[in-house]
């Protein structure tokens, strides 16, 4: 089943922007908080394509994020919230750390 949401922490790690999912230990980086954004839905998107091309369940396998990250998030200021691609796609909700 594929989510309805999918929670995000964002934060710097020197010269990059990370997006560290938290329902899915899945991160994803960037040079810029535009890029990372468009990187963090492609990554989600690929995830779900990929397994409904070999017919699995998308994240089945995948645990969540260390509870570091949701310690981060719950500290984090909202940032973006957006509406999902398609009915397909989860709501990719994302805090500034």
């Amino acid at each position: 089943m594929i989510p309805n949401k999918i929670h995000a922490v964002v934060f710097r790690e020197e010269e990059w922007f990370v997006a560290q999912f938290l329902e899915y230990d899945i991160a994803t980086q960037a040079g810029s908080v535009a890029a990372l954004l468009a990187e963090a839905e492609q990554i989600i998107a690929a995830y779900i394509l990929v397994a409904e091309q070999e017919g699995l369940e998308p994240f089945a396998n995948i645990p969540r994020a260390p509870r570091r990250f949701w310690q981060m998030y719950k500290d984090a200021k909202p940032v973006r919230h957006n509406e999902p691609l398609d009915e397909r796609h989860p709501v990719l909700e994302l805090r500034a750390a």
